[in-house]
């Protein structure tokens, strides 16, 4: 299953929106990550905001099983690529 994702990290929280619903998605902040550059690349959440097996496309990806691990896709942790640009 794939989800197209928006995150919009606020005061201590952070909003998720999927492609297709017209909830979002609101979670406490417990810890984020940022690189040298400022950006965030890592959120800790205080609970699952993913169903099991679910896949996110876009910018960010998830991961946990007690509570969701948000991370950036294509920024490392000096704000390099991960990932080659798409062919033309």
């Amino acid at each position: 299953m794939m989800s197209d994702i928006e995150v919009v990290i606020g005061e201590g929280s952070v909003t998720i929106r999927r492609s297709g619903r017209s909830a979002p998605i609101v979670a406490q902040v417990l810890a984020l990550d940022r690189n040298p550059d400022g950006e965030v690349i890592r959120i800790w959440l205080d609970r699952l905001v993913h169903r099991p097996g679910e896949a996110w496309t876009g910018d960010w990806s998830v991961r946990g099983a007690v509570s969701s691990i948000v991370e950036r896709v294509g920024i490392g942790p000096v704000g390099a690529f991960k990932r080659p640009p798409a062919a033309p």
